[in-house]
């Protein structure tokens, strides 16, 4: 991924240098919503200094069309009406043009239709729902190559719940909300599970299984690459499996000089997670956008970022295992198409 990023910077940066020293550039600015407080803050300072380094990038090598960008970020906690209400805030600007964001499905959602009503673009990188059967099928592949029998499926009700209850050889499904699921799973005999819930839950799911004698595989996607799930689930975590199309940053092709990058944004900033390359990658494909965009219209429109974003090139998918080992420590198993 870093490695087919580079060269686009690269030339997007070539034309973007060429501008008068110490003229004073206009500005236009891009809207990041994450949530920075509560549960999943965690997902917030992973993308926003990936967001404000591609920015940053970009202004140091003479803004955009002539332009200065600006990135302008708000708090939404992971709280589908404080994502509304943030994005009510954001839409108000009018110098704001393109939107990332909200990073969890809910508050996505929630938020669609004031940046739709404002005429405004939806960045959504980092959601599980644009990925689910492709997570799906990997899962299910897992569970057939490895010759297990049966796998029972542990769902919140999500898409990669969704995707992985419409196959046949999914049983049984039973739901964390529901008494007796755990007795449920026992009871079928399932040596695998798949759970498709938020971190903190699927922990505690992972402890209930092994403290009742279950010792099958535990699968999911990349709600299990959260700090949260193997600070839950302790010892019990050791040996899970997932699938991501997210990869850790240090796992990915010519990432040294992004790791590197990314580090440098501040004193204190913690190595990348596996939002940080969505988000970064995101963020210049709206400045790729805005580009394209200044070029045919002589300045950033809503409505101009939108036909440019509708035109963009997001790149081949790539899945990625990853192995909880010791200590809640990620390894890199295994990457496919």
């Amino acid at each position: 991924m870093v490695s087919r990023l580079l060269p686009l910077v690269s030339c997007l940066l070539l034309l973007a240098s060429c501008g008068f020293p110490g003229a004073i550039r206009p500005m236009v600015k891009i809207g990041l919503v994450a949530p920075f407080e509560g549960r999943y803050r965690y997902v917030g300072y992973d993308v926003i200094y990936a967001a404000r380094l591609a920015v940053r990038e970009a202004n140091v090598a003479g803004g955009v069309g002539g332009y200065s960008v600006e990135l302008v970020a708000y708090d939404d906690g992971a709280d589908p009406l404080e994502a509304l209400e943030q994005a009510r805030k954001l839409v108000v600007d009018p110098e704001v043009v393109a939107a990332i964001g909200h990073f969890r499905g809910e508050t996505t959602t929630a938020a669609l239709d004031v940046y739709a009503d404002a005429g405004i673009s939806l960045v959504s990188p980092g959601l599980i729902g644009l990925h689910a059967d492709a997570l799906a099928g990997e899962l299910l592949q897992y569970v057939n190559d490895g010759g297990l029998d049966g796998a029972a499926l542990v769902t919140e009700g999500g898409p990669l719940g969704v995707a992985l209850g419409d196959n046949v050889r999914i049983g049984p499904v039973v739901s964390l909300a529901d008494e007796g699921w755990l007795e449920q799973v026992l009871a079928s005999g399932a040596e695998a599970v798949i759970c498709d819930a938020a971190p903190v839950a699927a922990g505690e799911a992972l402890k209930a299984l092994r403290a009742a004698g279950w010792e099958g595989v535990f699968l999911g996607g990349p709600e299990l690459a959260a700090a949260d799930f193997a600070a839950v689930a302790g010892e019990a975590a050791e040996g899970v499996l997932f699938v991501t199309p997210w990869p850790f940053p240090q796992d990915a092709l010519d990432s040294a000089e992004f790791v590197a990058a990314y580090r440098a944004m501040g004193p204190h900033v913690p190595p990348p997670g596996p939002l940080a390359l969505p988000a970064y990658e995101a963020t210049w494909q709206v400045v790729e956008a805005l580009e394209r965009d200044i070029a045919a219209n002589g300045a950033p429109t809503r409505a101009g970022m939108a036909a440019a974003l509708e035109a963009a090139e997001w790149g081949d998918e790539m899945l990625y295992w990853y192995r909880v080992d010791e200590g809640g420590a990620l390894v890199h198993i295994d990457s496919t198409d």
